[in-house]
């Protein structure tokens, strides 16, 4: 599972014009029992963990200006197809306010133009970690899916592609996936290392799916942990040299342990005024009707600084994950993965109106800003997860079957 203010690249401006990740359980006799998930307790950590985060330094009026002038000169000579001096004003622009999502989006663009993959695509990805607001993230990742199909990776663009309508829907991507259909198999793809092996192999195997990510001197942790229910385990791996990491689920099948899923997502770079914290708050085995189900509950919370134009944000997400064996093969899958509650608030840090001046154009419009989400699960003895809506409009309602 995967937990995802100006327009980012010219092209992007034309283009685009949202897990990381326990159900209830009853006897085949009993009634069902719902989840449901306290809200204020999410606001409480977020708020918690906004606390305990450290300040970052802040931004000066003549860094903000520089970066300002930086980020101008960058699109003015992106418009103008000069692709080398584009790109070394919008890494000025990063020096002058480090890791800012725009320029950021911008660079990875300016450099995709001029066939720079390796700079497109680190940039782009930094951007995609770096913002959590839905258009400069769809904007990122059709920058990323343009790259991948320079480099004639079809299937890596249109999945990128997909993701960016996902946020915002656009004629222009939808129009580029489009032409993609006859150059990409529609078949799904396989879980990363779902074949049992030996527990000591986990971690090698997952490591692999991701080699391609980490430079020669990158450090590639990874670990196996209990999760207090028997034959059951996470096991958290480094997914890039950029402090990425995953969470997966692995189960214990027959004399070995496979993965049937993927709990969170982690991006902890230690800079840029981004912190992010996951717990795993329970993992419990039940028995739903004749399955033997294990649900995961767990916490997200982020928190990001945007120093350049004095804001904040922090979003705290709650997930239900419920993973089934089957009653006679013993295989396991985890066939329900669900936000519970989210809570997003942005606002100010604290600068008077004069400091900021020069971005006054680059900052978001009514703060303070709030919105939650919450859902309840209601599992059934036949195998029935009953998903509804309590507050917003979150992802994922419906009824799902688990087996």
């Amino acid at each position: 599972m995967k937990r995802t203010l100006v327009s980012v690249g010219l092209l992007a401006v034309i283009a685009c014009g949202n897990k990381s990740s326990p159900p209830a359980a009853g006897s085949g006799s009993a009634p069902p029992v719902a989840a449901v998930v306290d809200a204020g307790a999410a606001v409480d950590a977020g708020a918690k963990a906004a606390a305990a985060k450290p300040k970052a330094a802040p931004i000066t009026k003549a860094a903000r200006a520089d970066y300002k002038a930086k980020l101008s000169a960058g699109r003015t000579l992106a418009k103008a197809a000069k692709w080398p001096e584009a790109i070394a004003a919008f890494e000025a622009a990063l020096v002058a306010i480090p890791g800012d999502e725009r320029a950021l989006g911008e660079l990875s663009f300016a450099a995709m133009s001029a066939g720079d993959h390796a700079k497109a695509r680190t940039a782009g990805r930094q951007a995609v970690l770096t913002t959590t607001d839905p258009k400069l993230k769809a904007a990122a990742l059709y920058n990323l899916g343009r790259v991948e199909e320079q480099a004639a990776a079809a299937a890596k663009a249109a999945a990128l592609y997909r993701e960016s309508l996902a946020l915002r829907p656009n004629k222009t991507v939808e129009k580029r996936l489009a032409e993609l259909g006859s150059a990409i198999t529609t078949a799904p793809t396989p879980p990363a290392c779902a074949t049992p092996m030996p527990e000591d192999k986990l971690c090698d195997c997952l490591l692999a799916t991701v080699a391609d990510n980490f430079e020669p001197d990158d450090e590639r942790a990874c670990s196996v942990d209990a999760t207090g229910v028997d034959g059951w385990q996470t096991v958290t791996f480094a997914t890039s040299g950029m402090n990425e990491s995953e969470v997966a689920v692995a189960a214990k099948v027959g004399t070995g342990w496979a993965v049937v899923g993927y709990l969170a997502a982690i991006y902890n770079p230690g800079i840029f005024g981004i912190s992010e914290e996951w717990t795993l708050d329970a993992a419990k085995a039940e028995q739903l009707g004749d399955h033997a189900i294990v649900r995961f509950e767990s916490t997200h919370t982020r928190t990001d600084s945007d120093m350049g134009i004095d804001e904040i944000e922090s979003v705290t997400s709650k997930y239900l994950m419920v993973c089934v064996r089957d009653p006679k093969t013993g295989a396991a899958s985890c066939p329900l993965d669900v936000t519970t509650a989210s809570t997003y608030e942005r606002d100010r840090i604290g600068l008077d109106d004069e400091e900021l001046a020069d971005v006054k154009d680059l900052r978001t419009p009514g703060l303070p800003i709030r919105s939650e989400t919450t859902l309840t699960v209601t599992l059934l003895p036949e195998g029935v997860a009953q998903v509804r809506a309590v507050r917003g409009r979150p992802d994922g309602v419906g009824d799902t079957k688990l087996w």
